[in-house]
């Protein structure tokens, strides 16, 4: 098991986060894990849906969410497949509320049986006039992220 503890920030270990987590698979592979704190995310369904949000996130609040996260992927993978050529299929978007820890054991373990390492990157996404902050994590293989900068 990779060392979560390198890339996990010490205050988000133990939050509950509101994720929508994609299989990225073709050409190139990866991960992308949004995620943001579970009552951001009721403030950013209450928004995407112009209605109030009850107490738990269901139905058309998880689904809005998980739209954001396809959305967000689908202009990464555009963006490197304009970019280098290659063909990359996305899989249809998982979402969980769960502890930010167990959310990246989860995304890690898929790719457990290929590398010893992974290539993280990091990327937060800060909505100005709303105040939401939404962070993205992409997962790659080493011999995956080879491909992007040879």
């Amino acid at each position: 098991m990779m060392n979560l503890d390198e890339i996990i920030p010490d205050l988000e270990e133990m939050n509950v986060m509101s994720a929508v987590y994609i299989k990225c698979m073709g050409d190139i592979h990866m991960g992308v894990l949004l995620y943001l704190p579970e009552q951001e995310s009721k403030i950013l369904a209450q928004k995407l849906l112009g209605k109030p949000i009850s107490e738990e996130l269901a139905g058309l609040a998880t689904s809005s969410i998980s739209e954001i996260g396809n959305i967000l992927t689908a202009s990464l993978i555009n963006a490197i497949s304009l970019g280098t050529g290659y063909k990359i299929c996305s899989s249809v978007p998982g979402y969980a509320v769960e502890f930010f820890r167990t959310l990246l054991e989860a995304v890690v373990s898929d790719f457990e049986n290929k590398s010893d390492s992974l290539i993280v990157s990091t990327v937060e996404l800060h909505g100005i006039n709303s105040g939401i902050n939404m962070h993205m994590i992409l997962i790659q293989d080493p011999s995956e992220i080879k491909k992007l900068v040879l």
